[in-house]
C-alpha cells in the first residue's frame, strides 16, 4: 500500500513537472516570437525610412529639372508608397540570405554583392508592379513600366545600378552591425566618447 501511494505521489510530482515545463516553454517561445517579431519591424522600418528618403530626393529632383522645361510634375505620397512596398519585398527577400556565402569574406565583398543582389531584386519587383497594376488598367506591358526608367532595356539597367549604389550605404551598415557586438556600432556613432583615447585593439 505504501509503494502504491509512493508511485502515486511520484506520478503527481512528474505530471506537475512537465506542466511546469511545458509552461516555461511555451513562454520562452511566446518570448522569442515577440522579439523577432519586434526586430523585423524595426528592420522594415529602417528599410523603408531609407527607401523613402532617397526616392523622395530622386522625385524632388526630377520635379526640378521637369519644372526648369515648363512640364509640372506632382507625385505626392510616391516615395512614401513605394518605400513601404518596396521595403516589404526587400525584408522577405532577405528571409531567403542571399549573398551568405561571401559572410567569410572582407566586408566589402558581402556588401557589394547583396547590394547587387537587393537591387536586381528591387528592380524587378518594381517592374512587376508596376506591370500589374497596368493591367488591370487595361494597359499594355511597355505602357505599364513606362515610368520605370522610361520603359527601356538601357532606362531599366541605370535605374538598377542607381539602386546598386543607392543600397551599398544601408548594405554596408547592417555587414558592420552583423560582425560588431550587438550595440556596438550604435554606440560609436550615437554615444559621446573621449576622443583623446584612440581606439584599443579589444574595443571593437
Amino acid at each position: 500500500m505504501a509503494d502504491y501511494a509512493l508511485a502515486r505521489h511520484s506520478c503527481h510530482q512528474s505530471g506537475v513537472a512537465d506542466m511546469e515545463f511545458l509552461a516555461m516553454t511555451t513562454k520562452e517561445k511566446e518570448g522569442t516570437l515577440k522579439q523577432r517579431a519586434y526586430h523585423e519591424l524595426k528592420e522594415f522600418l529602417i528599410i523603408a525610412l531609407y527607401l523613402w528618403v532617397a526616392f523622395g530626393l530622386f522625385i524632388a529632383y526630377k520635379s526640378v529639372i521637369l519644372a526648369e522645361h515648363g512640364i509640372d510634375f506632382a507625385a505626392n505620397g510616391f516615395a512614401l508608397i513605394n518605400a513601404l512596398v518596396l521595403g516589404k519585398f526587400m525584408l522577405i527577400a532577405r528571409a531567403f540570405h542571399p549573398g551568405d556565402r561571401a559572410n567569410d569574406a572582407p566586408l566589402i565583398y558581402p556588401t557589394l554583392w547583396k547590394s547587387a543582389i537587393f537591387a536586381a531584386v528591387l528592380a524587378a519587383c518594381k517592374i512587376l508592379e508596376d506591370a500589374a497594376v497596368g493591367y488591370f488598367h487595361g494597359k499594355s506591358f511597355s505602357e505599364s513600366i513606362a515610368d520605370v526608367g522610361g520603359g527601356t532595356l538601357r532606362g531599366i539597367l541605370v535605374l538598377s545600378v542607381i539602386l546598386f549604389v543607392m543600397l551599398i550605404p544601408l548594405i554596408g551598415v547592417g555587414e558592420l552591425q552583423r560582425v560588431l557586438p550587438e550595440g556596438k556600432l550604435s554606440q560609436l556613432f550615437f554615444r559621446p566618447r573621449d576622443a583623446t583615447k584612440p581606439f584599443e585593439p579589444g574595443t571593437i
